[in-house]
């Protein structure tokens, strides 16, 4: 589930709908979802914001429904500079500076992803990884050790 056509590291975003926009294409132009995904995720994040705070940095896990979804995959974007998502549950805006994009086939591999995103989430040491780190092979090798492939 991992493909380094679907990383993206260091992108200047104006605002987060310019990021999930251009990290959304990417799986659009891999052929990983339809084209409906981009609008798709673009609405649930409004109305279910999936920004999480850390003591690091925000982080933020965009997805939406399967029917958008052609097969799995798991894209990020590391941000040059963080831009404000809502927080997931009390909508207090969160800089965020790593997106975890699910594009996910079946429902239950959601809460499944979810549940090892959070894992790495929690892990400091991984999240600061993926921040310092130059290649996007690494980023993909702190993923593996996360358990999240």
């Amino acid at each position: 589930m991992l493909d380094d056509k679907v990383i993206v590291l260091d992108f200047e975003a104006q605002d987060r709908t310019e990021a999930l926009e251009v990290l959304a294409q990417k799986f659009v132009d891999q052929k990983i979802v339809q084209t409906s995904f981009i609008n798709a995720v673009l609405k649930r994040e409004e109305k279910f914001p999936t920004g999480l705070a850390t003591e690091t940095i925000g982080v933020a896990i965009p997805h939406t429904d399967v029917q958008h979804v052609i097969r799995s995959q798991i894209g990020i974007m590391r941000l040059k500079s963080p831009v404000n998502f809502f927080q997931m549950g009390d909508g207090k805006n969160v800089p965020v500076k790593i997106i975890f994009m699910l594009a996910l086939t079946k429902p239950h591999e959601q809460l499944e992803m979810l549940q090892k995103l959070i894992g790495l989430i929690q892990d400091d040491r991984l999240l600061t990884k993926i921040l310092n780190t130059d290649s996007i092979d690494n980023v993909i090798s702190i993923l593996k050790i996360a358990g999240i492939d």
